[in-house]
């Protein structure tokens, strides 16, 4: 997703695989659309998108999943699906896979439906998906993410819905964490900056400082960046 029509403009944010938008305006091959999960605006080829009546059923619970031809694990992989896009399954009864309805196969312990979320603490979804990330700009997806993008994923996978960037998510959310209080799974903010504890003194956070995903010593973190502006807790 992009600032303006153009891909030289700055990414602003990413669109996954089967998420929904609003199309708000069409601008020669971009559009300017409106993520129906987080009300994100930004602009997306047209190419990029496109009607379907197939509700997403399913969402991918994994790093990443193979979308093959057939369903058989030797068959060409027509697509690679990303940790939390979405999916319309058409037939369930298809063995160890879910059938789309777009066409193609993907293993069945792979997704999850869409009424049901991951049980594992978030810190142990980052070690799991996250790990090592390259960091960018604007990312959401396990092939690259920014600090609130990798954080928004993460509670979603949790049922929690959050804001795309670090301010609105400091604003929506109300619990707020005394510094000697905070504790595992809390989210500490800076200005411009929010990472999840991973224990009161580690932080695992997706940062430009060594652009990837990982952890590090809260007190070097502060040290670099300053004080926190809030702790949060969500969970």
């Amino acid at each position: 997703m992009k600032a303006e029509a153009c891909w030289q403009s700055e990414s602003t944010s990413e669109m996954l695989f089967g998420e929904s938008v609003l199309v708000l305006e069409q601008n020669g091959n971009w559009s300017r659309v409106r993520s129906e999960h987080d009300d994100y605006e930004g602009y997306v080829e047209s190419s990029a998108y496109e009607h379907t009546d197939a509700a997403t059923t399913h969402w991918v619970s994994t790093k990443a999943t193979p979308v093959f031809e057939h369903p058989d694990i030797k068959s060409h992989v027509a697509q690679r699906l990303l940790f939390g896009c979405e999916l319309a399954v058409s037939e369930t009864n298809k063995g160890k896979f879910l059938q789309l309805a777009g066409g193609g196969f993907v293993w069945s312990a792979h997704c999850l439906e869409k009424n049901i979320r991951l049980q594992a603490s978030m810190i142990e979804i980052a070690q799991s998906n996250y790990w090592n990330t390259p960091y960018v700009w604007g990312g959401r997806s396990t092939d690259g993410c920014d600090c609130s993008g990798l954080v928004q994923m993460l509670a979603m996978a949790r049922g929690v819905s959050l804001p795309r960037d670090s301010i609105d998510q400091e604003k929506a959310l109300t619990t707020n964490i005394d510094f000697e209080d905070r504790a595992a799974e809390d989210l500490v903010f800076w200005p411009g900056h929010v990472g999840v504890l991973r224990s009161p003194e580690v932080l695992w956070h997706a940062t430009a400082h060594t652009m990837r995903c990982c952890i590090e010593p809260l007190p070097d973190v502060i040290q670099r960046a300053g004080s926190p502006s809030s702790i949060k807790r969500i969970i």
